[in-house]
């Protein structure tokens, strides 16, 4: 061998010990690299939460081989969450998406398992792709996929198969990549279920507002010739009064010719308490497990309109889910329906359809058993079942207030007040009164012949004044003696008795001082005493006895209007109100500007102001009525801009909790009572629009 070949050869050995020497150095840095991965964050560069405003979850179906996808997003314009894969249906995924992008912030490497992509599928982290993915494929895992601004990706992560023995550690591997990380993952937040991401109650009522239910149970289904069958069996009105006990308003059954009959409770009947609490509990509690988007066409108040009913795609989207649009637009439902009114006006109407799933459980039906198992099957095949749900408003819960009248003159402000007045004083318990008063014996404050009570405040103003209590009595007593005994008094003074009945108003004041001094001295020293010439003269006596329509001693019988002096001294311009109650001896006492009228400016003055003021309460009243009503009707406005668009599904334990039949309804104390007769027999069909044409 020349020294040529030989360098030749060193050459080329030493190329190939070149090429060994770089692989083995570069294998141990690539396995340095993936090692150092352990115990740091799988996305170092996620560490926001809110900055998540996509959440999309891909599972696969090996049964049948298919890709299911659900996606929760916000609208960067307006914030708020829907699901786009469930049509945009609105979603209450504000706190549900932060807990579920805080389970991949921060995620750390606990090891590694392998790099090995064969191992992908023992460990449950194979991709969900259509494309690579057949009906059986196993240990495909969920691809969770994170995404913020502009569609930016935050976080992608494949969550695999549990690490046995490890609790809370997952098998997780990053998408288009080999390596198969060991991970603390809760992965509850990563939920699809719909009902984890929407607002689960409904109705948004509370069972404390409902005042009354409607209910009206009957049953459809289309026959031959897509003609519908209704089968009514009863109609109830149910009310909740003030201590939340039931009532029945009314109650209609139908009998086998599905002729109407009125029927109340019998003789040990009563409403099932139970049962309605339980329904009305179920109202405050429905929740919904799905939705599907409705055909459109149907109005918010779910009525059908012309294009619908010609829509034969439409038609058959509704009656598939147990729903029949009708001849007047109305739609009815395979399993009857309730309306649910609240105490501010707003009502429910909620329409329950087919079960969900009822074509595929009557498939699973035998023949041979399908006449007494055919029902039951159904119920156990479907767990769910369709509702439709709008609201309106029950206007008769507003009813127009009672306005008051405005007064146009000063008349007809006068009469109201007096109708007013006499309305307060309750005049009918009045005249009762004073008749019980005159029918009663006296007692030892008012012997026989004593005027009223109502009568002694009239008495005239020389014995009105102004005196000690018990010797205006005592006087009181010497006008109410026998004529027989005071006659020989009333003989001996009869000038005086002349000068008391030509006394005028100016020497009332004297008079009054002087009648005082000898009621002070008793009716004894009064008649006795020479010096006490103001003892009560024959005129006062004569005044008082008029009240008995007894002559006074010593003097013709005349009217007591005649004699009495309080006619003459009283002012004219006393009110009625005053002329019942002590009159002022005195012109000094009385008020100055106690006997001016009011003026017609003044009763002007005083009309203007009352229409004002019932003018502005009348308006109140209007306003507050016109407020509730608007209140309502914004309310139902934002309700059915909810329930408009879509079919929801119920659990199939809560609708029967809020379908009762009759014997549901009502219970029986007795059980000798005979049975209601069967409802099952089918009642006469009806049109139905949109099939067959």
């Amino acid at each position: 061998m020349n020294e040529g070949a030989k360098t030749g050869i060193y050459w080329i050995a030493a190329l190939a010990m070149l090429v060994v020497a770089v692989f083995v150095s570069r294998t141990p840095e690539s396995d340095s690299s993936t090692e150092s991965l352990i115990g740091q964050p799988l996305f170092p560069s996620f560490n926001d939460p809110l900055a998540a405003s996509i959440l999309r979850i891909t599972t696969f179906n090996e049964e049948q081989g298919e890709i299911a996808k659900f996606e929760v997003s916000k609208d960067d314009q307006s914030g708020v969450w829907s699901l786009p894969s469930r049509n945009n249906y609105p979603a209450d995924a504000a706190e549900q998406m932060k807990d579920a992008a805080n389970a991949l912030v921060g995620v750390k490497v606990l090891d590694i398992q392998t790099e090995n992509p064969e191992d992908h599928a023992n460990l449950g982290v194979l991709e969900p792709n259509v494309e690579s993915l057949e009906a059986g494929d196993e240990g495909v895992g969920r691809l969770i996929t994170l995404k913020g601004q502009n569609n930016s990706t935050l976080a992608s992560i494949i969550i695999g198969n549990p690490v046995k023995g490890s609790e809370g550690k997952r098998y997780a591997r990053v998408p288009g990549q080999d390596p198969v990380y060991v991970v603390t993952l809760d992965d509850k937040p990563l939920s699809t279920k719909f009902e984890d991401w929407i607002e689960k109650d409904l109705l948004q009522l509370s069972s404390i507002d409902i005042s009354e239910v409607e209910i009206q149970n009957y049953d459809a289904a289309l026959e031959m010739g897509n003609s519908l069958a209704i089968e009514k069996h009863y109609d109830a009105k149910l009310a909740i009064d003030g201590s939340n006990a039931w009532q029945l308003n009314s109650l209609v059954v139908y009998d086998e010719q599905g002729e109407a009959k009125e029927s109340k409770l019998g003789e040990g009947e009563k409403l099932a308490t139970a049962k309605l609490n339980t329904l009305k509990n179920a109202l405050d509690d429905l929740k919904i497990v799905d939705v599907a988007a409705k055909p459109k066409g149907m109005s918010e108040n779910l009525k059908a309109d012309k294009d619908l009913v010609s829509d034969q795609q439409a038609v058959l989207s509704l009656a598939t889910r147990g729903f029949f649009p009708v001849t007047q637009g109305d739609i009815l439902s395979a399993n009857g329906e309730m309306i649910v009114t609240l105490k501010d006006g707003v009502q429910y109407v909620l329409r329950f359809g087919n079960v969900k799933g009822i074509e595929e459980a009557s498939a699973e039906v035998n023949a041979e058993d399908a006449a007494t198992a055919n029902a039951e099957k159904k119920e156990q095949a479907g767990s769910n079942r369709y509702l439709l749900v709008t609201t309106r408003v029950d206007e008769s819960k507003f009813p127009p207030p009672e306005l008051a009248t405005i007064p146009k003159t000063v008349e007809e402000m006068e009469a109201a007040e007096a109708a007013k007045a006499k309305a307060e004083s309750d005049p009918a318990d009045a005249d009762a009164k004073g008749e019980a008063a005159e029918a009663a014996p006296p007692t030892s404050e008012q012997e026989p012949g004593e005027p009223p009570a109502d009568e002694k405040m009239k008495q005239p103003a020389v014995q009105e004044a102004s005196t000690p209590a018990e010797p205006a009595k005592e006087s009181t007593e010497l006008a109410k003696e026998p004529a027989a005994e005071s006659a020989e008094p009333a003989t001996e003074e009869p000038e005086e008795t002349q000068e008391v009945k030509t006394e005028t108003s100016e020497s009332a004041e004297g008079t009054a001082e002087q009648t005082g001094k000898g009621e002070a001295t008793g009716t004894g020293q009064g008649q006795d005493d020479p010096k006490n010439d103001n003892t009560k003269s024959e005129a006062e006596l004569a005044a008082d006895s008029a009240k008995d329509d007894r002559p006074a001693p010593g003097t013709d019988a005349a009217p007591a209007t005649e004699t009495a002096p309080a006619t003459e001294t009283a002012p004219a311009a006393i009110p009625a109100a005053e002329a019942t109650t002590t009159v002022p001896a005195t012109a000094e006492v009385m008020p100055k500007d106690a006997d001016k009228a009011e003026t017609a400016e003044e009763k002007q003055e005083r009309l203007e102001a009352e229409q004002e003021k019932i003018t502005k309460e009348n308006q109140r009243k209007l306003d507050e009525r016109k407020d509730k009503l608007e209140t309502a009707r914004r309310r139902v406005r934002e309700l059915n801009g909810r329930f408009a668009e879509w079919y929801y599904v119920i659990p199939e334990a809560t609708y029967r909790q809020l379908r009762l039949s009759k014997e549901e309804l009502i219970e029986k104390s007795t059980s000798t009572e005979p049975s209601a007769p069967d409802d099952a027999a089918a009642a006469p069909s009806f049109d139905f629009q949109g099939l067959g044409q």
